[in-house]
């Protein structure tokens, strides 16, 4: 029977990363989505190999079980103080697409600011209604009530109108 290091093609003393690399290289050839005549039991392998080696003390544990002695602890690197820019080859980002310009928020026109209009009818209402609550003004109350259905009004309109505007830009 193969030792998940031989079933991944890497050494025994192979890094993480070179794990990681060996194992996404055969789960492209193995995995049935990718390669739907590829046998389940083949990923299924792979995975568990994965699962062990991928985990330190899992892959110590396995190690120990092989007769494998403990890889002399090494010292960790000094973390460097200056930036390095992150080399990933899978970057989707492709640099034909940016663009050298800079970025200009679109023009607004006086009347985008009417589309706030029933929501500030809505705060008037009701600010006016707590102030005639507290006076005891009837007429206030009266046209805080008649605002609520002008602003309910506004809430179905602003949108509408704001549609109409851009289908004639």
């Amino acid at each position: 029977m193969a030792t998940h290091y031989e079933l991944l093609g890497v050494e025994s003393d192979a890094s993480q990363e070179e794990i990681q690399r060996a194992y996404r290289l055969l789960a492209l050839r193995h995995h049935p989505d990718v390669a739907p005549e590829a046998d389940p039991a083949d990923m299924a392998a792979i995975n568990g190999a994965w699962a062990v080696l991928s985990d330190p003390h899992r892959r110590r544990a396995y190690d120990a079980a092989l007769g494998r002695p403990d890889p002399a602890p090494t010292a960790r690197p000094t973390p460097e103080t200056g930036w390095q820019p992150l080399d990933d080859e899978d970057d989707d980002l492709d640099p034909e697409d940016l663009s050298d310009e800079p970025y200009a928020p679109a023009e607004r026109r006086p009347s985008d600011v009417l589309v706030m209009t029933p929501v500030l009818l809505a705060l008037a209402a009701v600010g006016l209604f707590f102030f005639s609550v507290m006076s005891g003004s009837t007429g206030l109350r009266t046209f805080s009530m008649v605002l609520v259905p002008v602003a309910g009004v506004g809430f179905v309109m602003a949108p509408l109108m704001v549609m109409l505007r851009s289908r004639n830009r």
